[in-house]
């Protein structure tokens, strides 16, 4: 289910930075999560010039927002968070204060992937959903 949505104005996340972000978010979900890479979504959104602002006048952020599934001890957001922050400064060459890395909790209940309504994230659960997503005629 994760979804992290990367967005920026036209032209600053090059296809170079876009390939390095896509493999770090992936590596860092699924390494802070233990959840497989073939759930994690990365989406880039792209802006005209005068889209953005902060501070009421044009700016050139980029913002990662995170939806994942709630029910992580929090230590988890904040590694993914922290770890997110860094690799986009990474690909990116952003100046620190226009990166902004937010990860929200969405219940597993209000979500649905491969038809199935997502399990809360615990052993049992998952491994119950997975099985139900795997016996699924194709």
């Amino acid at each position: 289910m994760p979804i992290y949505e990367v967005k920026a104005k036209a032209g600053t996340v090059s296809p170079e930075a876009r390939a390095k972000l896509v493999d770090a978010i992936t590596t860092i979900h699924t390494e802070e999560t233990n959840a497989p890479a073939e759930f994690v979504n990365v989406l880039f959104h792209e802006f005209a010039a005068d889209s953005m602002y902060v501070a009421g006048v044009p700016s050139n952020p980029v913002v990662v927002h995170g939806q994942v599934r709630a029910g992580r001890p929090e230590h988890v957001r904040a590694a993914i968070m922290q770890r997110i922050n860094d690799a986009c400064l990474e690909a990116t060459g952003a100046d620190p204060m226009s990166v902004l890395v937010i990860v929200e909790d969405v219940p597993a209940k209000w979500a649905m992937e491969a038809g199935h309504v997502l399990p809360e994230p615990n052993a049992a659960e998952e491994q119950a959903w997975f099985a139900a997503v795997r016996a699924r005629p194709a």
